[in-house]
């Protein structure tokens, strides 16, 4: 039995259905673009901002009541904080830029002498595997310690891992202190440089300050000196730009103070350590060889050039690379502004399911190692799949001859990393009894930034079985009431300092703090931070 049911009579699906196009409400083409096109208009507007009015609502602890960022308030800013306000920056209002900022960061460093000079005795950049290993280990171990949460271990490991790799060197005389604090300073500068100068936007005095609270903790923990930073701190400064009689002269240095600081200071260490050296022009001819690879080859020349463009005079000075012409300068400008228009009036923000993760967040179920996702010269780490292989950019490098992830065997390691065995081939996965030492040490130094912060960094307010800390952290706040205790302690100083430790409009449920028995503060802390 024939159980299809019987087509319609020409003409009923007509006479029953309208024709949805534009005449039959009344509408033209010309109609609808006209309001579509300045909704959308309107919609990009509005949204394009949204991430940087969040802060006043996200963080309204830095701001006057007014939405402007205060000075003094700046000051307090904990790196709980400063670390989501870096990521929103890098992953989500500026990820290519900032990605690029940092290898062009690192690249800078090699005009420097004495660093290039020590590059090359290393033999690290006398190969294209080692130069192009070099570059990404040094952007992989960088990325974790500033992408991972601050209370996590992962982030700690890359220091600790970066620390033993340098202190080689440092415990030989090889590297200056100057150097390291140069390298740290490229590391914050370079992306508010770029992001300055060719986005759709700058960054604002809160994501500055947070930049420099993130850096300057990575700094410390690398046991970089900041001494040589206190002659080019600004004087005179004794009250808030507001002019509400908030003290700076005596606050706690925010990140934004430090950020302006180091501005100063890396703009005169350039003035007299960046100058022609041999060793340079070699590195930079390496790195930009490096580049070009994946670029087809009647492309290369204006490349080249383009780079000569981003480099500036100076950088090209001091490692003897040719000039380009001034009408190759103009149409990179112009092609970056033409980039900055877009993005400000016809581009929607980054929405969460679009963020691209440099480094994988959970190890690889099949390897245990983590993944690299973007690569700017060899596809180190990166995962072959179908589309890291066939993705435009991959073609790219086909044509080219340069090679994608899952070529060469091994040899680019796709099975991924592990934070011990990044560095030089030869000491792959040495140091670890050093290493585990040295992320014990840094444990207890971050433990206390956090909890002067404001916020216990048990696993984010988790209170483990038994009293025990859930993080195991190797510090003298062995539990997780006392780590709390530490929080109580600041908060009770800053309460009687605002003369606030007597009465608090809360609803008639305030307690002052010094009143709490133990029980008592670890349920009012949770509640103050809503905790789960």
């Amino acid at each position: 039995m024939n159980l299809t049911a019987p087509s319609p009579p020409d003409g009923i699906l007509s006479t029953m259905m309208p024709s949805l196009s534009p005449s039959s409400v009344g509408l033209s083409w010309t109609t609808i673009l006209t309001i579509l096109i300045p909704s959308y208009l309107l919609l990009v507007r509005r949204l394009r901002f949204q991430r940087l009015r969040s802060y006043r609502t996200r963080f309204p602890q830095y701001f006057f009541p007014d939405g402007t960022p205060s000075t003094a308030k700046l000051s307090k800013m904990t790196l709980q904080d400063a670390h989501q306000i870096v990521m929103d920056l890098s992953q989500r209002e500026f990820p290519y830029l900032y990605a690029r900022s940092l290898f062009f960061a690192l690249f800078k460093t090699y005009a420097i002498p004495s660093i290039s000079s020590l590059l090359l005795a290393t033999g690290q950049l006398s190969s294209h595997k080692t130069a192009s290993k070099r570059a990404t280990d040094t952007e992989v171990l960088m990325l974790e310690m500033i992408t991972n949460p601050p209370w996590e271990k992962r982030g700690l490991e890359a220091l600790a891992r970066m620390n033993w790799l340098h202190g080689r060197w440092q415990k030989a005389g090889k590297i200056r202190d100057g150097d390291m604090l140069y390298t740290l300073s490229m590391f914050a500068l370079e992306p508010d440089r770029w992001i300055r100068r060719w986005e759709w936007r700058g960054v604002s005095e809160v994501e500055r300050c947070a930049e420099g609270v993130v850096w300057r903790e990575v700094g410390g923990l690398m046991g970089i000196g900041f001494e040589d930073l206190d002659r080019f701190s600004k004087n005179g400064e004794k009250g808030d730009e507001k002019g509400n009689g908030e003290e700076v002269g005596k606050e706690e240095e925010s990140g934004l103070e430090w950020m302006e600081k180091m501005e100063r200071w890396n703009e005169c260490y350039e003035d007299t350590e960046m100058r022609y050296e041999e060793s340079n022009a070699k590195v930079a001819k390496h790195t930009v060889d490096l580049l070009l690879l994946s670029q087809p080859s009647w492309l290369r020349g204006l490349s080249k050039e383009f780079i000569g463009v981003l480099m500036g005079r100076r950088l090209r000075e001091a490692m003897n690379f040719p000039e380009p012409p001034q009408w190759q300068e103009k149409s990179l400008t112009w092609i970056l502004y033409f980039r900055r228009w877009l993005l400000l009036h016809l581009s929607l923000p980054r929405f969460e399911w679009m963020v691209l993760h440099k480094l994988d967040k959970d190890p690889d179920p099949v390897t245990g190692k983590y993944h690299y996702n973007m690569y700017e010269l060899d596809p180190w780490y990166v995962k072959p799949t179908f589309w890291s292989r066939w993705n435009p950019s991959a073609l790219l490098r086909r044509l080219s001859g340069a090679p994608v992830p899952g070529d060469g065997g091994s040899r680019y390691q796709p099975e991924g990393y592990s934070i011990d065995e990044v560095g030089p081939e030869k000491l792959r996965g040495q140091g670890k009894e050093e290493i585990e030492e040295m992320v014990k040490d840094l444990e207890r130094r971050r433990l206390e930034v956090l909890a002067k912060g404001g916020v216990c960094p048990a696993g984010g307010g988790t209170v483990g079985d038994k009293g025990r800390c859930p993080m195991g952290l190797a510090c003298k706040a062995q539990t997780a009431e006392e780590v709390l205790q530490n929080v109580i302690d600041d908060w009770r100083q800053e309460l009687e300092e605002d003369k606030q430790a007597e009465e608090e409009d809360d609803g008639g449920q305030y307690q002052p703090v010094a009143t709490l028995t133990s029980k008592e503060a670890v349920k009012h802390i949770a509640n103050l931070l809503d905790w789960d």
